[in-house]
């Protein structure tokens, strides 16, 4: 790193060799890649067994030659207003405030030794102008809501860094204890999760902003920041997916902005566990636990690396990142074992089969996660700018028994998701803002409830979004049902259009169509002509219902691969309107009737009824006046009907009769409402 700092010449002092930043951004006016000038600080004035005077980098003169010319390249750089650069050369909010830590660093570890009394200046007044700027509740990343939370954290680091080495700051404890409490008030949604830029990315949120807020509170110990973390803990584990039987852990992709988000990592080496630092909260917030290696991998871990034989591993460029030292090596080692295992066990999605949860975003957008007893999903919802990779949709469909079944990815080289495509690509689901409402019911058709209500339902609700274009391009709608979900998309505009389903495929897995036909886990890109299809995972399945007359289906696998399977797309081919019915059988081979009911304080009973093959009518007693419904004529497979009724006496269950072709009862069996 040192040997790449151009010596002579034009950009002399320019730290190249690619270490720092995406390679895309490896310009001479990047400010950010000189932020390695705190790493070669701290070589430079650390003495350590492998870092000594003799055969190390300790006060070597070389280095300081280097270092020198390094603080005046990156110096230089700055703008008259105490800005720094870092894309095409423009004044920049993450190389200002993140400079400002770095350049703190550097000047705290050089002050101490022989370091020139320009270079001193040169970090100094640097550091001075930048904190100016940065602490003036008038510049605009201090304009609610602020968009940037971990940019904007890290200035405040910085200036409070700046109260740490400079003799006489620009700036003062209760200006940034001011500043901290703002932050946390603006830069943060409703839901708890801090902007990015006013959504949610993990990468951003989790590994970037909360080291900066541990380090922050460990100076501080502002009660904000606590409850900052706290907030966000609460709201992110309802995100995290567990497969059955200890299997893989993964988040909800489609929710993230910024950052590609898929597997939950716990890496226990050092250089790679770049959050350490939040460790710091476990204390008050347990639920941290969930995403952190354990005190007995850091311990394997480093005694591996102790005793190792080979050559140390080479730094990957260019994510040698310099907040990785700067924080791991003051990080606790976080948690035991028994106390990781206790809050994996305590996600919310493990601990109750019942359960609505709406987190409200700041610009219109809405997160839903809607636990029943045979299924969690979870997706986000309403506003949209366009920009961000997170998805709106179903993000993902999860069964206790089958784990997940139905997952979007937010990479832009993958883009899986829930999705449909309007006639000639003129619009798609996914990336649409759309408005938002609740039901206490099965359709749109029921009583409009607000969120709040909705999160106080714990049965049988449905959900409406409409494009912010207007009905006439699409709307969209779905009912939480108990043993599965329905979706419905409408039209009005002519033409063929694609609904796409990112279904997951686990080896072993096998998906049955309604004309008999099958398609592997592992084959290739294949067609249909369906009306339903099941997946079965091991000794259970999960029916995925479409029409009554058959669509044209195409099966694409995709290089997706998540939770210990593969995403493959499944495409249908409509015009105008698609239902589709997920409902999870279990291992019950169904030859007749799965049923249930929700009654509602108005009298109505919604039933929603999962038919055998073998069913040609049902009929429906118990509700007032009896039902009957014919089904013949319809598709061969499995079929989901849905039925509101009204009631005067709210009845405590409904009595089923299902009978043959030839007009045979073939069962009859009592359903409870639930209430």
């Amino acid at each position: 790193m040192a040997n790449d700092i151009v010596d002579g010449g034009v950009y002399h002092g320019f730290m190249g060799g690619g270490w720092w930043r995406p390679a895309s951004t490896q310009t001479y006016t990047n400010a950010r890649i000189m932020e390695h000038t705190a790493t070669l600080a701290w070589f430079y004035a650390n003495e350590r067994p492998w870092n000594s005077r003799s055969s190390g980098l300790y006060r070597n003169a070389e280095l300081l030659s280097r270092l020198e010319a390094a603080i005046a390249y990156y110096t230089a750089l700055q703008f008259p207003d105490g800005t720094y650069p870092e894309y095409e050369g423009r004044p920049s909010l993450a190389a200002t405030t993140f400079g400002i830590v770095a350049q703190s660093d550097a000047y705290e570890a050089l002050r101490k030794f022989g370091v020139s009394y320009e270079s001193r200046l040169q970090l100094r007044q640097s550091i001075e102008r930048a904190v100016i700027w940065f602490m003036n509740p008038e510049s605009p990343h201090w304009a609610p809501p602020i968009r940037y939370f971990n940019q904007v954290l890290a200035g405040v680091v910085g200036a409070q860094r700046s109260l740490q080495v400079l003799t006489n700051p620009t700036t003062d404890q209760t200006h940034i204890n001011e500043r901290i409490e703002f932050l946390c008030a603006h830069g943060v949604a409703p839901a708890g999760f801090p902007h990015e830029p006013l959504g949610i990315d993990f990468g951003y949120n989790f590994t970037v902003a909360l080291p900066d807020a541990a380090w922050l509170y460990t100076q501080t110990q502002h009660p904000s920041l606590v409850r900052l973390v706290k907030n966000y803990i609460d709201f992110t584990r309802f995100s995290v997916i567990s497969e059955p039987g200890g299997g893989a852990m993964s988040h909800v992709p489609s929710l993230h902005s910024r950052n590609v988000v898929a597997s939950l990592s716990r890496p226990p080496e050092d250089l790679s566990d770049r959050a350490a630092l939040a460790k710091v909260f476990l204390d008050d917030v347990p639920g941290l636990a969930t995403f952190f290696p354990t005190r007995e991998e850091k311990v394997a871990a480093r005694s591996a690396f102790a005793t190792a034989t080979q050559p140390i591993r080479a730094l990957s460029k260019p994510d040698t990142s310099p907040r990785t030292w700067m924080y791991g090596r003051i990080a606790p080692d976080g948690p035991s074992q028994l106390e990781r295992d206790e809050a994996d066990r305590s996600l919310p999605a493990l601990v109750s089969e019942r359960f609505t949860k709406i987190g409200r975003g700041t610009v219109g957008d809405e997160y839903l996660f809607a636990r029943r007893p045979f299924y969690y999903a979870v997706g986000a919802y309403g506003g949209y700018d366009g920009r961000n990779l997170s998805a709106r949709q179903l993000g993902t469909l999860w069964s206790p028994r089958m784990g997940t079944v139905v997952v979007g990815t937010n990479d832009t080289e993958l883009p899986e998701g829930w999705e449909t495509v309007g006639p000639q690509q003129s619009f798609s689901t996914r990336k649409a803002a759309t408005s938002v409402r609740y039901f206490a019911g099965r359709t749109s058709s029921d009583p409009v409830i607000d969120a709040t209500r909705a999160e106080l339902t714990t049965g049988l609700f449905a959900q409406r979004t409409e494009s912010a274009a207007g009905r006439a391009q699409f709307v969209t709608g779905w009912g939480y049902w108990d043993r599965g979900v329905r979706f419905t998309f409408i039209t009005e505009q002519s033409g063929e259009c694609v609904q796409r389903i990112p279904l997951l495929l686990k080896p072993g897995d096998e998906i049955t169509f309604s004309d008999g036909s099958s398609f592997a886990e592992g084959a290739g890109t294949a067609e249909f002509f369906a009306s339903s299809f099941t997946l079965r995972r091991g000794s259970d399945r999960m029916l995925v219902s479409y029409g009554t007359s058959a669509l044209r289906t195409v099966v694409r696998p995709s290089a997706a691969t998540i939770a210990g399977g593969t995403i493959h797309r499944i495409g249908l081919i409509f015009e105008g309107q698609i239902d589709i019915h997920f409902a999870f059988l279990g291992g019950a081979d169904i030859s007749g009737v799965l049923a249930e009911a929700h009654g509602f304080s108005d009298g109505r009973v919604a039933l929603r009824a999962i038919l055998g093959q073998s069913v040609a009518e049902l009929r429906i007693v118990g509700s007032g006046s009896p039902v009957s419904i014919d089904l013949r004529g319809g598709p061969a497979d499995y079929r989901v009907i849905e039925r509101t009724l009204a009631s005067a006496t709210a009845p405590s269950s409904l009595t089923l009769e299902a009978y043959d072709a030839g007009g045979a009862r073939i069962l009859r069996s009592s359903v409870s409402v639930r209430r």
